[in-house]
């Protein structure tokens, strides 16, 4: 056969089979991370860096969330997130009500957003880039046992006393 006929052929087929495009399920937005000192009480002022973000679920069905956060430094150190609620209370201000990843993770519902905070302990305050991963967010369809895990990563640097976004999207994660 001659290509010509073999291409029209090949664009026909395409052409009866829709491919079939979803949209993201999930709407994710975040804050810059910033430093915080808070005391437990006058003798024991510790530093944390605190990161704010939301989910929202952007389709008419109930999804699951299995939402996690890390966060690494140029030094080669991790960090797991945790919650404080007397952190999240301060940061939220009575505007806003931050919930930790544990309580993020689970069901949400059409059109329901649910906003989270990590707040990381005894970082260096020397640190000069910091990535944060947040794994849950591709599609769990695409999840497969052996398969490595895509989190969503964002990388600031320091420029001063401030964070600076230098880049973000999906990045294979193995854990430490």
């Amino acid at each position: 056969m001659n290509k010509a006929i073999i291409f029209s052929l090949c664009l026909i087929l395409a052409i009866s089979f829709p491919v079939i495009s979803e949209a993201s399920q999930i709407d994710f937005a975040w804050s810059t991370p910033e430093f915080l000192s808070y005391e437990n009480d006058p003798e024991d002022e510790k530093k944390y860096l605190i990161w704010c973000y939301s989910i929202k679920n952007t389709i008419d069905k109930e999804i699951t969330v299995p939402i996690s956060t890390l966060l690494t430094t140029d030094t080669k150190e991790y960090y797991k997130d945790e919650y404080i609620p007397e952190i999240a209370e301060k940061v939220s201000d009575g505007v806003e009500e931050y919930i930790s990843a544990d309580e993020m993770k689970g069901k949400l519902g059409p059109g329901v957003t649910k906003k989270g905070i990590a707040i990381f302990e005894g970082i260096d305050t020397h640190t000069k880039k910091i990535n944060i991963f947040v794994t849950g967010l591709s599609r769990p369809i695409f999840w497969k046992l052996g398969q490595v895990d895509y989190a969503y990563k964002i990388t600031y640097k320091k420029s001063g006393d401030k964070w600076k976004l230098e880049e973000h999207g999906f990045s294979k994660y193995s854990s430490p």
